[in-house]
């Protein structure tokens, strides 16, 4: 951030100067006739939404899937573990990065996908600076279009710019950041194993048997 007196110093790059030189590695999902709703499955290949990027960290929620002829047809949207999700209908600029145990996968028509040049470009990184910086914020709502709601198209997104530390300050920024999730998770689970405890404790008292 601006509290940083390094940051004037770091380039300020375009997302396209990261994307990596392997073929289709900036790309959303298929339109239209390409996958209908009616094509999933209960297993098979996933396919990920904004579901699994809305909260700004992979998670699953409600699973869709496509049959394995069907992802032979549609090989070219394949997500690779480590490739950076944004949303770009309806809910826009939330991001996450798909996960080292993925499996076969593609994104839907809701997701841009990037397989970024990791040399240059920490995937966790970037995704945090899509949905947290807010100079990178403001570009995405600035350039979203759409007369019923907001979208946005490759074309924009290959446009944001950032300010790019080096990669060594990118990765020791990712592995504070990752500290700190850990520490959130394990606070939100202790919260969870406490109230399950206040509510045994409650029960107890309304039927009689504490202290018993």
């Amino acid at each position: 951030g601006d509290g940083n007196p390094d940051v004037r110093e770091w380039p300020l790059v375009e997302l396209k100067d990261l994307v990596s030189s392997a073929p289709n590695s900036l790309r959303s999902g298929p339109f239209g006739s390409d996958l209908l709703h009616s094509e999933f499955v209960d297993e098979g290949v996933a396919v990920l939404g904004i579901d699994n990027a809305v909260e700004n960290r992979f998670s699953w929620k409600g699973r869709r899937f496509i049959t394995h002829e069907k992802y032979n047809e549609l090989k070219r949207y394949t997500v690779r573990p480590g490739d950076v999700l944004i949303t770009i209908m309806a809910t826009i600029g939330r991001s996450a990065v798909v996960p080292a145990d993925i499996g076969p996968a593609i994104n839907s028509k809701h997701l841009a996908a990037i397989t970024l040049d990791q040399s240059k470009a920490n995937p966790a990184f970037i995704s945090f600076s899509i949905h947290s910086d807010e100079r990178v914020i403001h570009q995405l709502f600035a350039r979203s279009r759409g007369a019923i709601m907001s979208g946005l198209n490759l074309s924009l997104i290959k446009e944001v710019k950032l300010r790019l530390p080096p990669i060594d300050v990118q990765e020791h920024f990712c592995q504070a950041l990752s500290r700190i999730e850990r520490d959130k998770a394990l606070a939100t689970e202790s919260l969870h194993q406490s109230e399950a405890l206040f509510g045994s404790l409650l029960q107890g008292a309304f039927s009689g048997s504490l202290g018993r």
